[in-house]
C-alpha cells in the first residue's frame, strides 16, 4: 500500500515506480499438502476428494477393504475433536464403513467445524477426504517449524503423537523433541536418522521415518514453507 500511495505522489512528468505487493499462498487443505508430499518422495496414503455425498459414495468404492477413513478438509488443527456446529455431528475424523461414505459426508459437508483453533465461529466445510485405513500400532508428531531462537529451522517430534500435540507438550514437555537445524547446512541423513531414534522408530522403521523426514525437510525449503 505504501508503495501504491507513493507512486500515486510522483508528477507524471518524472519516472514511474512500479510497485508489487508480495503475495504469500501458504495455507493449503491436507489433501493437497499429501500431494506435494508425495512428489518428494514422503510416505503418504492413497487418498480421495469429494464435495457431494455422491461423490463421496462413488469414491470410495475405488479403496480396497470395508472400511476407509473420512476427514474433513478445513484449515484448522485438532479436527478429530470438534464438532458441526449446524447438526451437533460429533468429530471431523472417521473410520467408517464404504458403504457409509454418503451418509457421514452429508453430515460434513456444507456445514461448520468447530475445534480448539478456530473458535466459536468455527470453519466452513466445502471438501472431505478419503483414505486407506492403517492398523495404527502408535503415534507420533514431527514438524518443521522456523525458530527465532536459534535463528532458523528447527525439527520438533514426538514420541506420544496423533490429536492435541499442544495438551501434550504442556503435560510433560519432556515428551518433546527440538533439533535445531543449520539452515547453511540442512538436514544430514545421521541428523534425520538420530532424529527418528528419538521419536521411537527402530530397525527398518526408522530408515523409513528418517527417509520421510529428509523428504519433509526438502519441502520444507523447496517450498519456501516459512
Amino acid at each position: 500500500m505504501f508503495g501504491a500511495q507513493l507512486a500515486r505522489r510522483l508528477p507524471s512528468s518524472g519516472w514511474t515506480l512500479a510497485a508489487t505487493l508480495q503475495r504469500r499462498n501458504l495455507n493449503i487443505h491436507e489433501y493437497q499438502s499429501l500431494g506435494v508430499f508425495s512428489e518428494f518422495g514422503v510416505a503418504t496414503p492413497k487418498l480421495a476428494v469429494a464435495k457431494t455425498p455422491e461423490e463421496a459414495a462413488q469414491k470410495a468404492q475405488e479403496f480396497s477393504g470395508d472400511d476407509v477413513v473420512i476427514k474433513v478438509q478445513v484449515l484448522a488443527g485438532g479436527r478429530g475433536l470438534g464438532h458441526f456446529k449446524e447438526n451437533g455431528f460429533q468429530g471431523g475424523v472417521h473410520i467408517i464403513k464404504k458403504s457409509q461414505a454418503a451418509e457421514y459426508a452429508d453430515k460434513m459437508l456444507g456445514k461448520t467445524l468447530i475445534t480448539k483453533q478456530t473458535g466459536a465461529a468455527g470453519k466452513p466445510c466445502n471438501t472431505v477426504m478419503l483414505c486407506e485405513k492403517f492398523q495404527i500400532k502408535t503415534e507420533k508428531y514431527f514438524a518443521i517449524l522456523n525458530d527465532r531462537g536459534s535463528g532458523g529451522p528447527i525439527l520438533i517430534g514426538s514420541k506420544t503423537g496423533g490429536t492435541s500435540i499442544e495438551d501434550i507438550a504442556a503435560a510433560d514437555p519432556t515428551a518433546i523433541v527440538k533439533v535445531p537445524v543449520d539452515v547453511m547446512e540442512g538436514v544430514s541423513e545421521a541428523m534425520a536418522k538420530d532424529m527418528a531414534t528419538q521419536m521411537g522408530f527402530s530397525g527398518a522403521q526408522a530408515d523409513h521415518a528418517a527417509k520421510s523426514i529428509l523428504g519433509l525437510y526438502k519441502v520444507f525449503t523447496d517450498c519456501d514453507c516459512t
